[in-house]
């Protein structure tokens, strides 16, 4: 039974910070009150191969359901003795990466950050977007909430559905009683829910990227964009 907690402000008031340079790091400030720390759960375990093995059926849920499931197994995967250290981080990150790719609507996602920009992309610019933002937005998500997971308790409050979307609230609670909200927009796709955004003590990450993308090709062009998000990623390698 999901954790009571106290009311939260709905999505809509849900606030974008100021523009970055394709990275939310400002917000590591406030993410640093957690640290990460091994920690093997079978039941996690088990619910990880469930969600990578199972049929499209098993993840047909609730939207509360579908962030479980998907924090549940990023975590048997940070937590796995066998993929740890500096020398299994690559293997890490593509398990993750799976994982992430199969929760999140990296194309819906990647089509509002880019906002009316989108519909003046070739189809082949189009899917080279995608894969970019999927990419920048795994690294952020992974700084500012996955490494914290591991010496973390994931509370879960309340959802709130309406026609094709939804918001899950949760919150990171460390040992210490430290807090961290974590907000999760969801939309309803083929049946199954995905994630489409998340907003970390209410700031959204897709929303900060859209400010410096749409300020990037306004100002420059799409081709600049990407290679700046190329030079980025290169640089977190």
């Amino acid at each position: 039974m999901p954790v009571p907690s106290q009311p939260r402000r709905p999505w809509a008031s849900v606030r974008c910070g100021p523009a970055i340079r394709f990275s939310v790091d400002e917000m590591e400030i406030r993410a640093r009150r957690a640290r990460p720390g091994p920690r093997v759960s079978p039941t996690s375990i088990l619910v990880a191969l469930l969600v990578a093995l199972g049929p499209a059926s098993a993840l047909a849920g609730a939207p509360q359901a579908r962030v479980r499931q998907t924090l549940d197994a990023v975590s048997a995967v940070l937590n796995d003795p066998q993929l740890q250290g500096s020398a299994k981080e690559r293997d890490r990150r593509e398990h993750v990466g799976k994982i992430m790719r199969d929760a999140f609507d990296f194309r819906a996602m990647a089509r509002e950050s880019l906002g009316s920009q989108w519909a003046g992309l070739t189809a082949e610019q189009q899917d080279e977007f995608v894969g970019l933002f999927g990419q920048l937005f795994e690294r952020s998500y992974n700084r500012l909430v996955l490494r914290f997971l591991g010496d973390s308790t994931t509370t879960y409050g309340t959802e709130s559905i309406e026609k094709d979307g939804a918001v899950v609230h949760t919150t990171l609670v460390r040992k210490n009683t430290d807090e961290l909200p974590v907000d999760y927009r969801l939309i309803a796709e083929g049946g199954l829910w995905k994630i489409s955004d998340v907003a970390v003590d209410g700031v959204s990450l897709a929303g900060n990227f859209r400010a410096q993308f749409d300020k990037t090709i306004r100002t420059a062009s799409y081709d600049e964009l990407a290679k700046r998000i190329r030079t980025k990623l290169a640089e977190e390698q």
